[in-house]
């Protein structure tokens, strides 16, 4: 039986997982603007300036919020 690739959630969605995948890396590879959107990884909120240096590990839970500006 092959075993299944490693993977990361991105608010619930299951994404493949590299090797040196960053927070920023995963945000660039979204086409989100590191500005627009606040993270969370397993929880735990991480500063816009962290995020170049936050590795993801499989099985790591990340939640991306994006501002929603309207009246």
């Amino acid at each position: 039986m092959p075993e299944s690739p490693p993977t990361v959630s991105v608010n619930g969605t299951p994404r493949d997982w590299s090797p040196g995948l960053t927070v920023a890396a995963l945000l660039a590879e979204r086409g989100l603007a590191p500005e627009a959107a606040a993270t969370a990884l397993n929880g735990a909120f991480v500063a816009r300036s962290a995020r170049e240096h936050t590795f993801l590990q499989p099985g790591d839970a990340l939640t991306v919020f994006q501002a929603i500006v309207g009246g």
